[in-house]
């Protein structure tokens, strides 16, 4: 079997973090282990294979381990992509309800957890990535949320004409300064020049220098 261009492009594609999973590695709770749910794979051979472009097979299963408190199971599952066959081996425990139930649930979570390890030699898609001891996945992989709306832009409110503040400034540097009203002026044009003050704040201040100079 031939991949198409668009398979090989998801294929390829890093894993997205929302469909990443995690549970403690230990009792202890010292470090976590990130996976796929087996039920997340099955959707993403569908959405990237087709329904009809993949099969699942157990070829192996046995009980290994059975108590009055557990019951553990091995398998071994085959996936077969047209010519394309890749294999993988799991284990599951059954520890919950009857003698049955526990059985059950064993054989389950074996199949299961052989079925992702087969589809994971398919790329990221299926977890690849997640056995990285690194986890550079978590770096690059995208978050694929929904785009939060922005918050409103604050605007600042109009400041209010300070003309007549920047007059105090000024006369209250001539009151120390009164034969400093040349450079004053200069000053005072430059601002105009460079927009910092409007042409009536500029008058204001020259009005009121001119006034201090004609005393």
């Amino acid at each position: 079997m031939t991949f198409s261009d668009k398979q090989v492009q998801l294929l390829n594609e890093p894993i997205n973090k929302s469909n990443v999973s995690e549970r403690w590695g230990d009792k202890e709770k010292t470090f976590k282990l990130s996976y796929v749910e087996g039920w997340h794979v099955i959707k993403e051979a569908n959405r990237i294979l087709g329904f009809d472009g993949w099969n699942s097979e157990t070829v192996d299963l046995r009980m290994v381990y059975a108590d009055e408190k557990v019951v553990s199971y091995i398998a071994k599952v085959k996936i077969t992509v047209g010519d394309v066959v890749r294999e993988g081996i799991g284990a599951g425990h059954g520890r919950m309800g009857g003698i049955g139930d526990k059985h059950e649930s064993a054989v389950k979570e074996a199949e299961t957890d052989a079925r992702k390890r087969a589809f994971m030699q398919f790329g990221d898609q299926f977890g690849l990535s997640l056995y990285d001891k690194h986890q550079a996945w978590a770096k690059k992989a995208p978050e694929w949320l929904p785009p939060k709306e922005k918050p409103p832009v604050k605007t600042a409110p109009p400041k209010k004409d300070d003309g007549e503040s920047l007059t105090k400034q000024f006369l209250a540097y001539l009151e120390k300064n009164p034969k400093k009203t040349k450079a004053l002026k200069e000053n005072l044009n430059n601002r105009y020049g460079q927009g910092k003050i409007n042409e009536k704040q500029r008058d204001q201040v020259l009005a009121a220098i001119l006034e201090v100079e004609d005393q």
